[in-house]
């Protein structure tokens, strides 16, 4: 026990001389090296002035190797906006890494990682490892908000899930550069054991952070003052083959929040757990009231698949998700009611028989009419889509490679668009921010 004690320790020791080493924390001087710029092809490619790709790898922990970012994005008030990458460490553990960009000075940022922020809280167990960050960057009060996963995704059986720690809540103090584990005064120093947190949101009116726990699918009010869990509620049983998405929606006017299970597959897969149903089944949506603390099924299932991401209308009234399936989900918050209103992908394409399989954000316009998303490996028709929520409408502004697009409403004041993207070849690796230029 003493030996792997001290190799540990020298583990991380080392680790953490390689991110001090990488400059941690230091702005990078704007000699745009790391930007790679791309033409814009196709009908309405005249809109698009221009396609950024920003990459890190420079700014990467020696030995560290960046694979993917699900949906963990976000932005401050300067329009910094932050994203975060799973990696393999030279010892092989998987860690979250944390960048920032800034598209007006061109400057990027290293921030730091999950499992340094927790040793350097004495909260990082012998072993552990935080692949995940999946949840979008909250910002609220001058910090950025984000929860840990340790392990990849459960779709199937659940029998190892007590082999994992649990969940972990991190923050970025803005102002002082301060990236920090804060969960490590809570017991067993998580903010729920053996389940990892996949969404995170803010309900401004409760004071609460609203962690959804995968797998089962439970909702965790965390308190901002005290970052202790106020309560834990139960949400949609687990079952195999519904999968718990990737977001929620947060009423905050009323305090209530909208949960949904279904499938990530529009097609069935013989000989796997995905022989029963598929996107195009309908499944309840849920919804939690803060006040009765009770969960109930409002009258209005819905099909299309796991939730990718979802959006809150600026007046509060309204909500829009996507889902994996390419459909788009508005729920109605005085109903309330869910209902489909369109598919993402222009009529020509669905009548030719298209289908997306793996659409997983969406983005609204500046004036909040139009929304946007690029599929992941649509093949032939990936690229920008523009969906108009007045005549429910979609068309193609440019064409792109396939590949992994992830992200999570980000756009700045000039109507610029930020997406991760990653996984040229397959799922993982050639990681980078993407910037879409656009006229609106």
């Amino acid at each position: 026990m003493k030996v792997k004690q001290l190799l540990s320790l020298l583990i991380l020791m080392t680790t953490m001389g390689l991110l001090a080493a990488c400059g941690g924390g230091n702005d990078t001087p704007d000699t745009r090296d790391y930007i790679r710029h791309v033409t814009p092809t196709g009908e309405h490619a005249n809109r698009i002035r221009a396609i950024t790709y920003v990459t890190f790898d420079d700014l990467t922990p020696e030995g560290y190797r960046l694979t993917q970012s699900w949906d963990a994005m976000g932005m401050c008030t300067n329009e910094t906006v932050y994203v975060g990458f799973t990696a393999f460490r030279p010892d092989g553990l998987e860690d979250f890494l944390l960048f920032s960009y800034n598209h007006t000075s061109g400057r990027r940022r290293f921030i730091g990682s999950f499992m340094q922020a927790a040793q350097a809280a004495g909260n990082l167990e012998y072993g552990e490892e935080m692949p995940k960050g999946h949840t979008r960057l909250v910002y609220a009060n001058g910090m950025l908000y984000m929860t840990s996963q340790g392990f990849h995704d459960f779709k199937e059986s659940l029998d190892r899930l007590e082999e994992y720690r649990g969940a972990h809540l991190f923050r970025y103090d803005i102002a002082n550069g301060e990236f920090t584990n804060v969960t490590a005064h809570l017991p067993d120093g998580v903010i729920i054991p053996h389940e990892g947190i996949i969404a995170l949101k803010y309900m401004p009116s409760a004071g609460y952070l609203v962690g959804l726990t995968h797998p089962h699918s439970n909702l965790v009010f965390i308190d901002m003052e005290t970052y202790e869990v106020s309560r834990v509620a139960q949400g949609i049983p687990w079952s195999p083959g519904l999968v718990v998405s990737r977001d929620l929606v947060v009423d905050d006017i009323n305090q209530r929040v909208f949960i949904y299970r279904g499938p990530e597959n529009v097609y069935r897969i013989p000989g796997s757990i995905y022989t029963s149903f598929t996107a195009m089944n309908a499944f309840p949506v849920y919804m939690y009231d803060l006040a009765t603390d009770a969960l109930s099924v409002i009258m209005s299932p819905v099909e299309g698949g796991m939730w990718g991401t979802t959006l809150v209308r600026s007046d509060g009234q309204k909500a829009y998700v996507s889902t994996v399936g390419g459909f788009l989900v508005e729920i109605d918050f005085a109903t309330p009611r869910a209902r489909i209103i369109g598919n993402l992908l222009p009529r020509e394409f669905v009548r030719a028989g298209h289908r997306l399989n793996s659409l997983y954000h969406i983005t609204f316009s500046p004036d909040e009419t139009r929304l946007y998303t690029i599929p992941t490996y649509a093949g032939y028709i990936t690229g920008l889509y523009e969906f108009d929520l007045y005549t429910r409408e979609s068309v193609r502004l440019v064409e792109l490679p396939a590949r992994v697009y992830t992200g999570n409403g980000i756009i700045d004041s000039g109507g610029n668009l930020y997406f991760a993207a990653f996984g040229y070849h397959n799922w993982s690796g050639d990681c980078r921010l993407m910037i879409i230029e656009i006229e609106h």
